[in-house]
């Protein structure tokens, strides 16, 4: 058997192993741009995802702001109805007669008072002048009966409801003295100035 060694191409085996290593480092270099890459595009993806969550969710707190903003415009215009009608009420009651078979209505000075307390006068039994007895959960009033029959009905503002079946020596005019249970509360109420609308028996 004859080889042709004439075109043959001799090699160091040195060149051989270097190209080998090259080619190796090359696949390297490949896999570590591949991966910079896939992670870039992952960066890019994320930061367009949480770029795309904050505008939507910038988006949610402005529509919430602007029904926010709405209800509050809302709530002050319905307060300010309110406080209008409240002051025509206020204006028209205040015009109404002081004594009569209508309801009427005016602000007061208002204290309160205990059953059985020798600070309200010797005469204080635990009874009303109508004889009824002095118990706060019924919610007694004393008024001068001269100008709140007894028996009349008597709003107070923020306090609601009483009767007006007792007075005293010092309830007169436009006094109201509400019965309660312990000088403490008393104390604290001490005197107010409240609107109060009289309601007559005969009305």
């Amino acid at each position: 058997m004859t080889s042709d060694w004439g075109n043959a191409v001799v090699v160091d085996p040195r060149l051989v192993s270097g190209l080998e290593d090259s080619n190796t480092r090359l696949r390297r270099a490949r896999f570590v741009l591949r991966a910079a890459v896939g992670f870039l595009a992952f960066s890019c993806a994320l930061s367009a995802s949480i770029a795309y969550y904050k505008a939507t969710r910038l988006a949610q707190v402005t529509r919430q702001m602007h029904e926010n903003r709405k209800a509050a415009e809302r709530a002050s215009a319905a307060l300010a109805t309110l406080a209008k009608s409240h002051d025509n009420i206020l204006a028209a009651t205040q015009q109404a007669p002081s004594v009569g078979t209508k309801s009427w209505g005016r602000r007061f000075t208002v204290t309160m008072y205990l059953p059985r307390s020798e600070k309200y006068g010797k005469f204080n039994t635990g009874f009303t002048s109508t004889l009824w007895k002095a118990d706060p959960k019924t919610r007694i009033v004393a008024v001068d009966p001269k100008l709140i029959p007894y028996g009349s009905w008597v709003w107070i503002e923020d306090l609601g409801w009483y009767q007006a079946q007792d007075c005293g020596s010092a309830i007169k005019g436009f006094r109201l003295d509400l019965l309660t249970a312990t000088e403490r509360e008393a104390a604290e109420f001490g005197r107010q100035d409240r609107f109060a609308i009289v309601v007559p028996p005969t009305a």
